[in-house]
């Protein structure tokens, strides 16, 4: 869907962005990841021409971008930034409706998507839609700088930051809604962070950028469990157990389990066998079950299987050495 070949852009002498080559796949989240600096919002603002290329090539649906004008090339890219970007003198609904007014929308179409989107980011459009955006947290800011990027129903959406600017409280809030909108579930997404839990929770895959370089590009595990080099390895050593814990899966430790139990109380917790390792430790912790434990709730038809942490644990330390090189 957007391919980025040789990709440099250059300021005199400084390269921000250097010879960057990656691939976005239709209907994936690519997260940009690094410190300021890094490249990473260059990059996005290459994609939708905020930033004219120095050198390479750049393409969005099979098409060479400099071969369309900017303008038209943004009207088919949501765009997404920290803080929302709202026009303080718009109401909520005359913010989602300017990409429609770009686009020469009639009115009733425009209404009619923009309590659709509305609905879709669970924000009730009879108590939002007149509202200004002072009148508004800033996690109901950021629904509507979302809504109004998906207003067009683009298939690309480029978002820099978009939960930066929020208390870390809604920021953790609004990324598990965000990951469950069924609104982005088709859409390819590239989002530019710096935090590496957002990127961890977010992307289907990570590229992990340094000094406009590219440092290793792939899924969370790959970075985790096969880091391509010292930077990488440094870059998440902070938060490594915990990273750890959340790109595991806990379909992958059945086989380092304890068997499948004849009879299993009718009272101990269950959670999906697709849920990560880690929201399994949160809901053992958070409900004092942790001797107690929980059940593997399988979509298959395999046996039920209950864990304690403790049996989670040993499982996580059985399993991280066969994902290693």
């Amino acid at each position: 869907m957007i391919l980025l070949s040789n990709v440099t852009k250059q300021y005199g002498n400084l390269k921000a962005v250097d010879d960057v080559t990656l691939e976005v796949k239709e209907g994936e989240t690519l997260v940009l990841l690094g410190t300021s600096g890094c490249g990473k919002t260059t990059t996005l603002k290459l994609i939708n021409r905020l930033e004219e290329l120095t050198d390479g090539t750049i393409e969005v649906a099979g098409t060479d971008i400099k071969h369309q004008k900017p303008e038209e090339l943004r009207r088919k890219i949501g765009y997404v930034i920290q803080g929302a970007g709202l026009f303080p003198h718009y109401t909520v609904q005359e913010n989602i409706a300017v990409v429609p007014r770009l686009l020469h929308w009639k009115k009733d179409k425009t209404h009619s998507r923009t309590l659709e989107v509305l609905e879709l980011l669970k924000m009730p459009p009879q108590q939002y839609l007149h509202k200004y955006p002072h009148e508004l947290s800033g996690g109901q800011q950021q629904r509507v700088g979302l809504a109004r990027a998906l207003v067009a129903n683009p298939p690309v959406i480029l978002m820099d930051e978009p939960f930066g600017a929020l208390d870390p409280i809604t920021r953790n809030s609004i990324r598990r809604e965000f990951k469950n909108l069924e609104a982005l579930r088709n859409k390819t997404t590239v989002l530019v962070t710096h935090d590496v839990q957002e990127a961890f929770e977010l992307g289907d895959r990570i590229c992990l950028m340094d000094d406009g370089e590219v440092q290793q590009l792939g899924t969370p595990q790959e970075l985790i469990f096969r880091p391509a080099n010292a930077f990488v390895t440094h870059f998440l050593k902070e938060h490594l157990f915990q990273l750890q814990l959340q790109v595991l899966y806990l379909h992958q430790l059945r086989p380092f389990l304890p068997p499948a139990a004849q009879d299993i109380a009718s009272n101990v917790l269950s959670i999906a066998e697709t849920a990560n390792v880690l929201e399994a430790t949160q809901l053992l912790i958070a409900t004092g079950a942790i001797q107690q434990g929980l059940i593997l709730e399988a979509t298959t038809a395999i046996p039920a299987q209950s864990a304690t942490l403790t049996d989670l644990m040993a499982a996580v330390e059985r399993l991280t050495p066969t994902l290693r090189p």
